[in-house]
């Protein structure tokens, strides 16, 4: 049987409080967000949110999904340029008011989410390459996930000629390779199996 379609009554829903939770964010920082204020700004009750999400923490991951997914990819994984430049042109574009992801409480869930999507990419290469990590994999996955999001933080911070945001892509690729291969105590960077490494950038 084919699978079920997504309901639209729920997915408009979802929509509704995803953007009235990162409007409240960018607008105000995610201190100031709350369960209430979300649910107000979507026009449904507080319930209504809890049916589709545990908390603000849970929304916040949720939120981060997207551009989790494409920085984890870089752990091992096969990745074509134009998604890691594409979201770091987005991030660029919108620093004005994206900071807020880049530092205090919403930097620290954005760790914790990005090392939980790492932390089983590197579980599989340990095992591909037979080695016993230098560190225990939910460390090794933080000290990525701070790597790469500090990369970024310190690149949208930059005040005078910053780089673009292909050298930007091709740094994140060095040093998040160089790093798994360091923490898994590998002799070369190392991929997943059956994927091969596509991600090249021209330099102009």
């Amino acid at each position: 049987m084919p699978a079920a379609r997504p309901d639209r009554r729920t997915e408009r829903t979802r929509a509704a409080l995803m953007s009235a939770f990162v409007g409240l964010l960018l607008d105000e920082g995610y201190e100031a967000v709350t369960v209430e204020r979300v649910a107000e700004r979507a026009n449904v009750g507080r319930s209504t949110f809890y049916m589709h999400y545990t908390g603000k923490d849970d929304i916040m991951r949720q939120s981060l999904a997207r551009p989790s997914g494409v920085l984890a990819a870089l752990a091992g994984g096969d990745l074509p340029a134009e998604p890691i430049v594409r979201q770091l042109e987005h991030f660029h574009q919108q620093r004005a008011r994206n900071h807020v992801f880049f530092s205090g409480p919403s930097r620290a869930i954005w760790i914790k989410c990005l090392a939980g999507l790492v932390e089983p990419r590197l579980a599989k290469l340990a095992q591909q390459v037979r080695t016993r990590p230098l560190v225990p994999l939910p460390l090794a996955a933080l000290q990525i996930a701070e790597a790469q999001l500090g990369l970024i933080a310190n690149w949208l911070s930059a005040k005078s000629s910053p780089a673009k945001a292909d050298a930007v892509a091709e740094a994140l690729l060095a040093t998040t390779r160089a790093l798994v291969a360091a923490l898994l105590r590998a002799e070369a960077p190392v991929l997943m199996a059956g994927e091969r490494l596509t991600f090249r950038v021209v330099a102009t």
